[in-house]
């Protein structure tokens, strides 16, 4: 498939574009923002001394242009440099972290990919009949529901009131103990053989991912249900209506496939929300995740941490964007062919 390979060497240009604008974007926004770094590293009791001798150590005292050469020189090297929150090295915090944040935004993008498809094909089915009330009813409430609402919500309500699932304490409860091999629990636990292990880390996952996916669930299943019924009235429907091709193969074959292509590529751009609200969710559930690391490093004006978590979240954008990109481009050979001119 040479015309998609093009495609896709032609994304990853583009990337490395996009992602060395991003870092010399993030790196300035991070220095001009008020405050010395030098001073807020060191804390307001350090003598000025010692203080001067950090600037020049950083090349804080240097041009901007000048600063990030040498951040983009370390960067390069694989050394992001070292936090000022946790006083260890930013890649050494990043794979502490990132597992984290990342099996939670795997689990958050599962639902949207099942039942938005589902609920967008039964609201498609029974159009203006009651499920199709249902559904678009849900929709509305759950899309203006704010996603920290219903992190709140799912917290309190099996956390307190019904405390049937785990809401604070981690990825794990105290007496399982799963040897790291990818970071992401269940997987690990899976590998060691650790079916508890696994059912548990699960269930710590669950209210958190379940409060990301909500909103992306019902806004997708409403994109798939409008795709369908405006591809339902097209004449190639009608046609092949007329000839006698059964219902079921029509919606699975000729209706669905076309009309699931807008909705797979607005699911790669809701990877980046999803990341996004992870910062308050993680907050809310105390998930120990990347987004929770980014916060402290934002109000603590931690330079280093800052541009390693912003590149690492663009690094992940645009390697979704880019699998996203080229699905389309298989369920739609037109795209395939346009984008590869």
């Amino acid at each position: 498939m040479p015309s998609l390979l093009i495609t896709v060497l032609k994304r990853l240009g583009w990337a490395l574009v996009v992602l060395i604008g991003l870092s010399m974007l993030i790196f300035s926004l991070m220095r001009i923002i008020p405050g010395d770094p030098a001073r807020l590293a060191l804390g307001p009791s350090a003598p000025e001394e010692v203080v001067e001798r950090y600037r020049e150590r950083m090349h804080y005292n240097e041009p901007l242009p000048v600063q990030y050469y040498y951040w983009l020189t370390d960067m390069l090297q694989g050394d992001l440099g070292v936090s000022t929150v946790t006083k260890r090295g930013v890649l050494q915090d990043l794979r502490e972290f990132l597992p984290a944040t990342l099996e939670l935004a795997i689990w958050a993008g599962i639902p949207p990919i099942f039942f938005a498809l589902l609920l967008g094909v039964l609201g498609a089915m029974y159009k203006n009949r009651w499920p199709d009330y249902l559904i678009r009813f849900c929709s509305y409430v759950i899309i203006a529901t704010p996603t920290f609402v219903w992190a709140v919500l799912f917290l309190l309500t099996f956390g307190y009131w019904v405390p049937i699932l785990p809401s604070i304490g981690g990825r794990l409860s105290m007496g399982f103990e799963v040897p790291p091999v990818t970071g992401l629990m269940v997987f690990d636990a899976l590998i060691a053989g650790q079916p508890a292990a696994a059912w548990d880390a699960f269930t710590h996952l669950l209210l958190p991912a379940l409060a990301l996916s909500l909103g992306h669930t019902m806004q997708e299943a409403r994109l798939t249900r409008s795709y369908m019924l405006e591809n339902e009235g097209k004449d190639y429907i009608t046609m092949m209506t007329s000839q006698g091709v059964p219902r079921e193969v029509i919606n699975r074959k000729y209706l669905l496939k076309p009309s699931i292509i807008p909705t797979v590529s607005i699911m790669g751009l809701d990877i980046a929300a999803i990341f996004g609200n992870a910062f308050l969710v993680e907050t809310i559930f105390n998930w120990p995740g990347m987004s929770r690391y980014a916060m402290s490093a934002i109000l603590g004006k931690d330079i280093n941490a800052v541009c390693g978590v912003v590149l690492v979240l663009g690094v992940i954008f645009i390697s979704t964007n880019v699998l996203v990109d080229m699905v389309v481009m298989i369920l739609d050979p037109r795209m395939r062919q346009s984008r590869a001119k």
